[in-house]
């Protein structure tokens, strides 16, 4: 027996305002300083992550059975940026030893896995056409029957410009929960399209601004009006084609 076309059973969006952590000026301060990817991006995320699964009504007995795949487009570049400044101020003894856990972007994966109780498989998507790619695999793993559900997060996080920056910076995390019995809204017609600039041919400015959690914004909205007509969502070379049915 086939499995069922993979389907959407809930969606979870949140938009905020967030201080980027700085370098203090003073090295006994250093120590004691908010890592960015550690302290304000990965809560952000798990609590996104969390309503998601909430409203798809996955209970903490049922996370063992979901998947997990996550996008991101320089969204853990703050831990960088961090190594840097300090290296170029402190110097290498003042690093906080445990910034390098989040200088990949597989480290959001691993939190989620960890914190949420996800066993199934965990995969990790980085570039311009993340958000896009990690839908259509995710996806795709359902339609082979290797999983039934599976968590799809994404987040994007872009640090300032310089270090004089200051202010507040936009941090927008989602989460889709995609399964392949019950949901409403086929997920299908992916088509990944190689986003990294060497194969895409993009320009490079392009790229740099591509938001991987746009595609999971307009996935939710999608989501949440029910319209009776598809919708195609583009991304970074990637395609992603979202058709009606089902019932929740």
């Amino acid at each position: 027996m086939a499995p069922d076309a993979p389907r959407i059973a809930a969606a979870a969006v949140r938009l905020v305002e967030r201080d980027f952590p700085r370098v203090p000026r003073e090295t006994a301060d250093v120590p004691r300083m908010p890592l960015a990817v550690r302290d304000v991006l990965g809560p952000e995320l798990l609590a996104t992550a969390r309503e998601a699964l909430t409203a798809a009504g996955v209970t903490d007995d049922d996370t063992h059975t979901l998947g997990c795949v996550t996008a991101s487009h320089r969204a853990t570049s703050a831990t960088s940026a961090y190594i840097a400044e300090v290296l170029d101020s402190h110097g290498p003894r003042w690093l906080a030893p445990e910034c390098f856990l989040h200088y990949s972007a597989h480290s959001l994966t691993g939190r989620l896995c960890i914190e949420l109780g996800l066993d199934g498989a965990a995969v990790t998507l980085t570039g311009p056409s993340s958000g896009i790619d990690a839908l259509g695999y995710a996806a795709s793993v359902i339609a082979s029957g290797r999983l039934h559900r599976v968590l799809v997060a994404a987040a994007y996080w872009p640090p300032p410009g310089t270090r004089r920056d200051t202010g507040t910076v936009p941090l927008r995390t989602a989460a889709v929960v995609l399964t392949g019995a019950g949901g409403w809204g086929d997920v299908t017609g992916w088509r990944p399209g190689g986003g990294h600039p060497a194969v895409g041919g993009a320009d490079d400015a392009d790229h740099e601004r591509s938001d991987p959690s746009e595609a999971f914004a307009a996935l939710a909205d999608w989501y949440r009006r029910r319209p009776g007509v598809p919708t195609e969502l583009l991304g970074g070379g990637s395609r992603l084609v979202l058709r009606p049915g089902g019932a929740v």
